[in-house]
Parts: C-alpha cells; sequence; structure tokens
C-alpha cells in the first residue's frame, strides 16, 4: 500500500482503488514533549490500536460519527478518509497537568461539576497554544499554554480552513467533545477507573463532508486513575514523568498499556 503520511506514533496508508478510506497503524513509539523525548515500547503499538479499536466500536454503539470502521490487524485499523482539523480538543473533569499553569488560582484536584473543555492548535514549533474564541474579534487568540491566561496571549489566529470560524462551528466541536467524555467517563467508572480528562482529534470526512471523532483514542490520550488514585494512573503521564528511562521503567509502561488495552476490551460487552 501507498503510505500517505507517518507521524510520530502512526502510519497512514491509502487503500488500493479505494480513495475515501484508508488503514491507520500504530506503531512502537512513545513521545513527550512535543517529540523532544521519544523511545520504543515493544508491542505498544499492539496495544495502542486494541485500545483505540474498543473505544471507537463503543463510540460507534452509542451513535456517536466517528471514522472508524473496522479493526484490520493487531495493528492497524480502516477508516474514513477524512480531512483533519489541525486542533487537539481536550476535556476534564479533574484539575491537574497544564491546565494548572494556565490557572495557578485552582487547586490540582479540584473536580468539575461541568466538563471544562479547551481547545489547542496542533503546532509542536510553538508547543500548541490554548486556542480562545473572540466574539468580537470573530477569530481564535492563541495563549501560551505554559503561561497564566493573563500573561500568554501571543497573537489572533487568521481564519483558515478547517479551522472553525464562528461560533455555530465551534459549539458543535464541543458538544461532540463532551459527549464523548461522558461515553468514555462511564464505561472506565464502571471498572472503578477515574477519567481525568481526554484528548480527541476531529475532520471532515473527504466524501460526505460530515464532522467525524478520528484520528486515534488510546493511552496517549486520557489520564485515567483507577481508584480515583493520582498515585495508580496508568497513562502516559507516567512516561512524562520520568526522568530517565530504564529498563524496569521501560517495563512498567509496557504493562500499564497492556493492562489499559485489557481492560477496554470491556468496553464492548
Amino acid at each position: 500500500m501507498e503510505k500517505i503520511a507517518e507521524g510520530k506514533t502512526k502510519i497512514i496508508w491509502a487503500i488500493p482503488g479505494v480513495e475515501d478510506e484508508v488503514i491507520i497503524e500504530s506503531k512502537d513509539q512513545i513521545t513527550a514533549g512535543d517529540g523532544a523525548k521519544k523511545d520504543i515500547i515493544e508491542k505498544k503499538g499492539i496495544f495502542s490500536n486494541e485500545t483505540t479499536c474498543n473505544c471507537f466500536y463503543l463510540l460507534n454503539s452509542k451513535g456517536i460519527p466517528t471514522h472508524f470502521i473496522e479493526k484490520v490487524n493487531e495493528r492497524a485499523f480502516r477508516a474514513r478518509k477524512v480531512k483533519m482539523i489541525p486542533m487537539e480538543l481536550v476535556a476534564r473533569r479533574i484539575a491537574t497537568g497544564s491546565f494548572l499553569k494556565r490557572n495557578p488560582e485552582i487547586k490540582e484536584g479540584t473536580i468539575f461539576n461541568e466538563i471544562v473543555t479547551e481547545f489547542f492548535l496542533k503546532d509542536d514549533a510553538r508547543h500548541d497554544p490554548l486556542m480562545i474564541w473572540n466574539d468580537k474579534k470573530q477569530c481564535f487568540e492563541l495563549y501560551d499554554p505554559k503561561l497564566p491566561l493573563t500573561q500568554g496571549y501571543l497573537e489572533d489566529l487568521l481564519p483558515q480552513d478547517p479551522i472553525p470560524k464562528d461560533r455555530a462551528e465551534i459549539e458543535q466541536l464541543r458538544n461532540l467533545l463532551i459527549k464523548v467524555f461522558l461515553i468514555l467517563e462511564e464505561a472506565w467508572a464502571v471498572q472503578n477507573v477515574t477519567l481525568v480528562d481526554l484528548k480527541i482529534e476531529c475532520g471532515y470526512d473527504v466524501a460526505t463532508g460530515k464532522l467525524l471523532v478520528a484520528d486515534v483514542i488510546d493511552n496517549d490520550s486520557w489520564r485515567i486513575w483507577p481508584g480515583g488514585l493520582k498515585s495508580q494512573m496508568k497513562d502516559k503521564q507516567v512516561y512524562r514523568d520520568l526522568a530517565e528511562m530504564t529498563p524496569e521503567a521501560r517495563e512498567q509502561i509496557k504493562k500499564n498499556y497492556a493492562w489499559v488495552a485489557k481492560a477496554t476490551k470491556k468496553f464492548r460487552r
């Protein structure tokens, strides 16, 4: 098959004779710091693909529009071809991580009764700046994601496809993000696991123009705390927090990803 694109953690393949579908393959690489930190975790691609397929099967069964069609093999799945929106959509139930840098007045561990949503522009060079819509300017303002909002303004983002250009499009994305979060939050709660936050990406079907949840949803996409305890986290944050990649740390990360892949199989029951 022809390779359409390759990123840090996955490869997109064309399907011969099929213009509106692709194969998405997960790699064994794990990264942090916009790719500055990277390592190979044996079988991570297998665990990530299993987790993604389990999540998308669940979302499809709940009526969420996604690009997922079917699992192809242990490392890949078939999907609708989409024009990706270069944004990361983040939903938060508990205050932690970089959110605290932008909102230093909020204490870590604060539980939000209403889900907090944030949008980030996919731009590694600028460390994925925060996007805040300004109704008066009718555009997004960009902010440094590691500074308090009062200090972090960078610049206005000029209107451009396929980034939303009005409040209605933004709310469509926000509502879809919240629905996805609530479905996955409930599925994890059944196993006594707290979904702390979640990142998804979306795009427009190249044939129909329909907005779809796309990309992957794997153990790099969220924070999960079994038993509600941060000390028990099983997600990518364990890797981000590593001072040094030792053989023991590598094995623990592998076990975490395997645990999540196995746990998410219950999403399909």
